[in-house]
């Protein structure tokens, strides 16, 4: 598998955020306001524990950004392989 660099100026100074960490908490707390990693760890414990302490959409939006929190970004290649020089 070639490894091809990018040159493309476009993307250049963007910056990049890794997940787990406390810049990517950051960046999701401007989605999912009021929300943080310790929060919504909280919200499903005790959500399986007793179901009538936090509504199912809290308990949602918790998976969610625990999801995204979690996640690492996938490349996608737009060009096929056939198409390569």
């Amino acid at each position: 598998m070639a490894i091809r660099k990018v040159t493309d100026d476009r993307f250049a100074g963007l910056p990049t955020i890794s997940p787990k960490t406390p810049e990517m908490e950051i960046f999701l707390q401007a989605g999912y306001p009021e929300m943080s990693v310790e929060k919504a760890n909280t919200i499903i414990k005790e959500r399986k524990e007793n179901p009538s302490t936090w509504p199912y959409e809290e308990y949602e939006k918790a998976q969610r950004f625990l999801t995204a929190y979690n996640s690492a970004p996938v490349s996608v290649d737009t060009e096929p392989g056939w198409k390569r020089k």
